[in-house]
């Protein structure tokens, strides 16, 4: 859940990936054109995570080597095959354009309304059908409507669990999220990242990480389910 947030994820990276990329969502508050973060959604997850760390974090490729457990000719070799696939696709710019403020805005206290009243319905209406969702460092992704709404009804949807606080990271639309426990004040979970193409939620990157929070702070108060 955002250059840096929004791209580096990779099937299989290690835990040093993720803490790595963690600490570099604080540091890299440099933008990165929409075109190029759309862009990426046509690239292998090893490859985006390359192109991300080499091209626009500016690691080493050495130490992109050692954070995902592969050779630096590996990596060489996947950041070659990363630009040509960007070069080939040719994101068309209407596709890529960002809604405007209000309807921004609407679409973005939509999904904190569906999300934290558990709403699966609602919240299906504002993913895109391509719509993909990623939790850095797990190796775990899912891609269409039918699968990532799925998921967040299955295994995360629960009303009354969770606060949604919005931020910004690295230029796009992001929310800290706290839980609610029963003990007290809600605790400290993560930070989600969106990445909003057209009228409709594009990507949805979860950083499940209490650890991140205090590095954000909410934009304006918004409204929470009781």
């Amino acid at each position: 859940m955002s250059d840096p947030l929004h791209t580096a994820v990779v099937t299989g990276a290690g835990r040093g990936f993720g803490r790595a990329i963690s600490a570099a969502l604080v540091a890299a508050r440099s933008g990165v054109r929409l075109a190029f973060i759309a862009a990426l959604q046509f690239l292998p997850a090893r490859q985006r995570a390359v192109l991300t760390m080499r091209d626009v974090l500016a690691f080493r490729t050495a130490e992109v080597a050692e954070m995902l457990e592969t050779t630096p000719a590996a990596v060489d070799s996947a950041l070659r095959r990363a630009r040509t696939r960007l070069a080939e696709a040719g994101p068309v710019e209407d596709d890529l354009a960002e809604p405007d403020e209000q309807a921004r805005r609407a679409l973005l206290d939509g999904y904190v309304d569906a999300f934290t009243r558990a709403e699966a319905d609602a919240l299906v209406h504002l993913l895109r059908a391509d719509v993909e969702m990623e939790m850095p460092p797990i190796p775990t992704w899912f891609s269409g409507r039918r699968a990532v709404a799925g998921f967040l009804a299955r295994r995360v949807l629960r009303a009354g669990l969770w606060r949604l606080s919005p931020t910004r990271a690295n230029g796009q639309p992001a929310f800290v999220v706290h839980q609610h426990t029963g003990e007290g004040r809600p605790t400290a979970y993560g930070v989600q990242v969106l990445t909003l193409t057209g009228s409709r939620i594009a990507r949805i990157t979860a950083f499940n990480d209490p650890l991140l929070v205090p590095a954000f702070e909410p934009t304006r108060k918004v409204r929470t389910s009781s």
